[in-house]
């Protein structure tokens, strides 16, 4: 086997390595950040500010540090949603009071998002951003 060869083998079984091992901390750190007590839940506070936005956010539904993200992103959910946690349990519940999702699901939410300023985030949230709960935000349509 030549000397290239040899090398490359290695980098990709170092990768695989290095990958396994940064998922499974990820892994862990989902269920150390996991906590009964309420998440920080920030909701559009005028329930005609739509905002125009038609991206689509895919992802686990995880807390991290009480803040209920997807794909890292700080959520702003529509007005009139809230949320309910019954011990481990937590979710979400919409407008007509109908449970649409747990902490935990795989979900797809359309609307919008980044790194935006607070001022621009405080436009459609009532609560302002918490500095424990910091951005990149989504805000759900």
């Amino acid at each position: 086997m030549n000397l290239k060869l040899k090398v490359l083998m290695i980098g990709i079984i170092m990768s695989i390595l290095i990958s396994g091992c940064v998922e499974k901390t990820q892994q862990n750190d989902k269920s150390v950040n996991t906590s009964t007590s309420t998440p920080f839940f920030p909701v559009q506070k005028d329930p005609n500010s739509a905002s125009q936005m038609t991206a689509l956010l895919k992802g686990e539904l995880i807390l991290v540090n009480g803040c209920l993200r997807v794909d890292n992103y700080l959520l702003v959910w529509p007005h009139g949603f809230s949320i309910s946690t019954d011990g481990e349990v937590i979710q979400i519940i919409d407008n007509t009071g109908k449970p649409i999702a747990r902490v935990g699901d795989k979900i797809k939410l359309g609307g919008g998002g980044g790194e935006m300023p607070r001022e621009i985030v405080a436009k459609y949230s009532a609560e302002l951003p918490s500095d424990l709960c910091p951005g990149p935000y989504w805000i759900i349509e």
